[in-house]
């Protein structure tokens, strides 16, 4: 994704927890899309109360009584989508009964010094690969924050987002996914891989997740998940 977004808004006033206890609160994601004839799967992970986010293209079409979410310990829940923006590529599910603690989403940490070669630090991806009935942990540097314009899920107009570049492959079903930082903080939420260059992957800035999560935290009502994105 090539390289302007709001300011950051107010977080949402969650939890936080260790590093180390945050598999507790990424959930895997999966339902059937009947206008691609295709099953959908992601990542997800909890920002509030029995409320779960994730890239909007993992549901993207999907029939919302498929809509299955999976805790890493392998219960499962039924998940409604209460928020769809594809042009932020951020969706909520409200969860019902989903006991899960809420993680934080906060900004990338800023670098000691303004140097073009200097990382913004480590983080863990943690979510669920195409395939994995068993969560995964990769490690990964934040290697830099950037505005990036490019196209809405549905390529039907461009948009402009605060994102973060971070080293590791981000494969199919780690969308979603968050970049969770040493005190458990969530700094972003990955949503694409480098089409030239797999080992780099994109992941939107906690400012940009932030933007619909916010307004969804207490939300219930079912919204509209449009078409499937078939390239997704």
């Amino acid at each position: 994704m090539p390289d302007s977004a709001p300011a950051a808004g107010t977080e949402v006033a969650v939890s936080s927890q260790d590093g180390g206890g945050a598999e507790r609160s990424v959930v895997r994601l999966s339902a059937i899309a009947p206008s691609c004839s295709t099953q959908i799967d992601g990542t997800g992970f909890v920002y509030a109360r029995e409320r779960v986010v994730t890239a909007a293209h993992v549901v993207a079409g999907a029939v919302p009584v498929s809509l299955v979410v999976t805790t890493a310990d392998g219960e499962e829940y039924e998940g409604r989508v209460v928020a769809f923006d594809p042009d932020v590529d951020v969706a909520v599910l409200y969860v019902p009964k989903l006991p899960a603690p809420a993680l934080r989403i906060t900004s990338a940490p800023e670098p000691l010094l303004s140097l073009p070669w200097l990382s913004l630090g480590e983080a863990d991806m943690v979510g669920f690969p195409k395939g994995a009935k068993r969560l995964e942990r990769r490690p990964v540097e934040i290697e830099r924050q950037f505005k990036a314009e490019g196209p809405n899920i549905y390529r039907e107009g461009q948009v402009t987002r605060e994102v973060l570049g971070f080293s590791a492959e981000a494969d199919a079903g780690l969308s979603g996914a968050p970049l969770i930082l040493e005190e458990g903080t969530v700094a972003g939420m990955v949503f694409a891989s480098g089409k030239e260059d797999p080992g780099q992957g994109f992941a939107l800035a906690g400012e940009e997740v932030l933007r619909v999560a916010d307004r969804a935290a207490e939300a219930t009502k079912h919204v509209s998940t449009q078409k499937c994105d078939e390239d997704g």
